[in-house]
């Protein structure tokens, strides 16, 4: 399954460069419904989901991909206004670790008369608004006591199982074929880059087929 990162020019280039992916602290995330999926009316629920949402953000973080690249608002939130990249990575069909979310129209109701239970975590951990569909997500939790630590900033590092694969850069990125040839280094011959760009005839991004174009 290939599953798709996506990123600033600046922080694109590195992450390929030190090969490793920043974890997503789970308290700044851009939507505050995140972890907080049920219906919270209940005060003592409010107060139990808050502190469960804070325990978890000390203990895990998150890298979130999408399934697709061509949605032209993944490129306008995530990709620094089309201006960074995608970077696209293989992971194993059927592994445990990367998991789609969930879009629901409505809150979930929040268990009343019994404990949490591993069904009600999952949906805590992966519901979000319809709205945001389009994203296509799908998300690793990375626990932080096991990820690579500089300062307040948390890293997942490339494996086989988190292989890049594909680099697609930004209609509006300045990039050259040579700053990521440099970034990818001999180890990432692998790689296959191009340049994206409007379609001409639809609200999506497409490949730039006139390879002239990036230099």
């Amino acid at each position: 399954m290939r599953l798709y990162h996506f990123t600033s020019q600046k922080y694109g280039l590195l992450a390929l460069k030190q090969r490793r992916l920043k974890i997503a602290r789970i308290n700044e995330l851009n939507d505050p419904f995140e972890f907080l999926g049920w219906n919270l009316r209940d005060k003592r629920v409010r107060a139990f989901m808050r502190n469960w949402k804070n325990e978890r953000d000390r203990e895990f973080g998150i890298v979130c991909f999408s399934r697709k690249w061509s949605h032209p608002m993944l490129w306008g939130h995530y990709a620094e206004k089309h201006h960074g990249m995608a970077i696209g990575f293989d992971v194993p069909d059927g592994n445990d670790t990367y998991h789609p979310v969930k879009y629901r129209r409505a809150r979930l109701p929040a268990p009343s008369d019994r404990e949490i239970i591993s069904a009600d975590v999952d949906d805590l951990l992966l519901t979000k608004f319809t709205a945001w569909r389009y994203e296509s997500e799908y998300r690793c939790f990375s626990r932080l006591a096991d990820s690579i630590h500089e300062g307040n900033l948390y890293f997942e590092a490339f494996t086989d199982e988190l292989k890049p694969v594909e680099v697609i850069v930004g209609d509006r990125s300045t990039i050259t074929r040579a700053d990521l040839a440099e970034a990818l280094g001999d180890a990432l011959t692998h790689v296959t880059s191009y340049k994206a760009r409007p379609a001409f005839g639809s609200f999506n991004v497409v490949r730039n087929k006139n390879d002239t174009l990036w230099r």
